[in-house]
């Protein structure tokens, strides 16, 4: 059988984004540990030198998206300037999802419903979410001067994240799938605000209780 009979008619894929898409295509109807490499590589009408040359196993596949989201977090927090600090959080939530849609846009929706609902990922999910958070955290941290790990700074990553996740997951089912980036800026506006009203409370009774620097 040729690749193109394998693809149905459609050539052999020629980037890392598009063997991507075909194999998150697989990977949501057939589930994680059903979809093996091989199908990948027929799907994709590739060999086995191509796809390691890509992604260098099946969980590069799946997580290599999510950890590059992650690095477009992080420099968005980095370019964030002298915003307060719960509005540089929720704008670089906003910019680097939108950069994370551009880079995947026909199934930047379906990576996220295989992470978030295939059984087998659940764990690896949870632990790759966390990274998320502490992004988030640990950027509120250096702003404050608070230490890292602290209880406001990794409550506001974990209600960040959690409120990053509930938006996904609405997206991911309505019908349709549409992701509206306005209607996550309107979501996380409420949660950074009240963080935000944390902060500057904290940074009130900073000099008498040196519990916290200024929320710069």
């Amino acid at each position: 059988m040729t690749a193109s009979r394998t693809r149905r008619g459609r050539p052999p894929v020629s980037s890392r984004e598009a063997l991507e898409e075909i194999a998150f295509e697989l990977l949501l109807r057939n589930g994680y540990e059903a979809t093996t490499l091989q199908a990948i590589m027929t799907a994709g009408g590739v060999g086995r030198s191509t796809l390691f040359r890509y992604f260098g196993s099946k969980a590069g596949i799946v997580w290599g998206e999510f950890d590059r989201a992650v690095e477009r977090l992080r420099s968005a927090l980095g370019d964030a300037g002298d915003l307060p600090v719960m509005e540089a959080v929720r704008s670089a939530v906003v910019r680097s999802t939108r950069l994370s849609r551009a880079a995947a846009p026909d199934s930047w929706l379906d990576r996220f419903r295989v992470l978030d609902r295939d059984p087998a990922l659940v764990a690896e999910t949870a632990a790759h979410w966390r990274v998320w958070a502490e992004e988030v955290s640990g950027y509120t941290a250096r702003r404050t001067g608070l230490r890292e790990g602290a209880p406001v700074p990794a409550a506001i990553g974990g209600a960040v994240q959690a409120a990053y996740v509930a938006v996904l997951r609405s997206w991911a089912d309505a019908e349709g799938g549409e992701a509206d980036i306005d209607e996550l800026d309107r979501a996380l506006r409420p949660v950074a605000d009240a963080f935000q009203a944390v902060l500057d409370g904290m940074a009130r009774r900073a000099p008498s209780t040196g519990d916290a620097g200024s929320p710069r």
